[in-house]
């Protein structure tokens, strides 16, 4: 007898579920004002405020139009409400907090935007970035009660919704790569770094001030330097592939009726609007008290960390693990000698906004970098250290990229070991030895 074959019953995935049963990934069957699963466990039934439907998404208003920091959008009727809300901050705050120089701030505030309105996963990248920035605002004030821990909680969880979108949209883009989306792929690299930091930090600042940081969001072992390291393979993977033609990249339907990029917006010629306010940098007594007495003692501690590495590789002289480590350590001095030059007046300089920076060599013809914008081309090499650059907050990104993957890997396990009071009898010697180098 053959089998009866029956049609599937086509279902409808909802996103409109209370934050509780969206954290634990459980189906809500969205009853007001408390779902079933949340009554039966007991639990505050919260929702999110309700989105549109794309029919309903509306065009930036008026009032937005006026502001010299927001996307004119020309009535494409791209993202909804609570989407302009997102974008408005990311323009109006999150790019202004982020740059180091003129350069950042052109493409954090005027590049990456008009690149977005082509491409839904560096969207999503920008609003994710927007969410976990207003996320870090509300917890940071000098008193958070119940109704800011909800709203920050909310936005956790809008931003890691956006960032899996992300994701998934440039995962798949990656597969069939064409010419019209290099630029937005390789952009959506170094904004999903910047995320991965910017969630870690507000994670950690959230289980240091706050005791009932929701389940899911306890801060993650070390993922920011596997995206740092992501980030600075992307831009030498360009570098190196020769472009082939392909099929267009399925992101690039979104915003199709937008004006050229140069239309789109651009930074004002107002110094006030344009000036920088980044919040990440070294503090003035950080620079005028302490930076120079790193720069007076830090050879003295790398003197140190090498006998103490010169030990190990002589009780371990065939140990891989010695040898990277070894390769970190060299890189590490490098580094150091770079930023914390002994004369005090090149500290200053190294760590000014006004210093200048190398341009990265043309990349090779016909190379996929090569069809990449020019000013994304040196925005990604200067803040992957693919080309030297000054910033003393991007130690860390020259560090991550220039040493071994294995070592790198002999971190994290040691990381993961020492996170867990059970294993860290497993940590060996030479992962001791990774971890006291990535500590300095």
């Amino acid at each position: 007898m053959e089998p009866e074959y029956r049609t599937r019953r086509p279902h409808k995935k909802s996103r409109n579920g209370c934050l509780p049963c969206k954290q634990r990934r459980k189906k809500c069957d969205e009853r007001r004002p408390c779902c079933t699963r949340c009554a039966d466990r007991d639990l505050k039934c919260r929702y999110q405020s309700r989105q549109p439907q794309r029919e309903d998404w509306l065009p930036v208003s008026p009032a937005l139009s006026r502001s010299p920091s927001v996307l004119s959008i020309h009535g494409t009727g791209s993202l909804n409400a609570e989407e302009l809300e997102l974008l408005r901050h990311y323009l109006t705050h999150t790019s202004r907090a982020i740059p180091y120089d003129d350069d950042d701030l052109y493409a954090l505030q005027e590049g990456f935007p008009n690149l977005a309105f082509r491409s839904r996963a560096l969207m999503n990248s920008i609003l994710a970035l927007a969410a976990i920035c207003k996320c870090h605002d509300i917890i940071s004030q000098p008193t958070v009660d119940e109704r800011h821990r909800d709203e920050a909680h909310a936005l956790l969880l809008i931003a890691e919704d956006r960032h899996r979108e992300s994701l998934r949209r440039t995962q798949n883009d990656i597969s069939n790569l064409h010419r019209e989306c290099y630029d937005a792929t390789l952009a959506n690299a170094p904004l999903m770094v910047l995320y991965i930091l910017a969630n870690h930090s507000v994670r950690i600042q959230w289980a240091g001030t706050m005791p009932d940081i929701p389940t899911g969001f306890v801060p993650t072992q070390l993922q920011w330097v596997s995206l740092i390291r992501a980030a600075h393979l992307a831009y030498n993977g360009m570098l190196n592939d020769i472009d082939q033609p392909c099929e267009p990249c399925s992101d690039t339907n979104f915003g199709e009726s937008i004006p050229p990029a140069s239309h789109l917006y651009q930074l004002s010629p107002d110094p006030i609007i344009r000036v920088t306010s980044p919040e990440d940098g070294p503090m003035k007594p950080t620079r005028d008290l302490f930076l120079p007495i790193l720069a007076a003692t830090f050879q003295a501690a790398i003197k140190g960390l090498r006998m103490r590495a010169e030990v190990k590789r002589a009780e371990m002289p065939t140990d891989p693990g010695i040898a990277f480590s070894f390769v970190a350590l060299r890189a590490f001095e490098a580094i150091a000698d770079e930023v914390l030059h002994t004369n005090t007046n090149a500290i200053h300089s190294k760590l000014s906004p006004s210093s200048s920076h190398s341009s990265p060599a043309p990349p090779p013809p016909r190379s996929r970098l090569s069809y990449v914008s020019p000013w994304l081309r040196n925005y990604i090499a200067r803040v992957t250290m693919a080309t030297p650059t000054r910033p003393f907050r991007r130690t860390i990104t020259a560090f991550v990229n220039r040493v071994p993957a294995e070592y790198l890997t002999l971190v994290q396990t040691s990381v993961e070991h020492l996170s867990d009071c059970r294993a860290v009898e497993r940590v060996v010697a030479s992962e001791g030895l990774a971890v006291d180098i990535f500590a300095q």
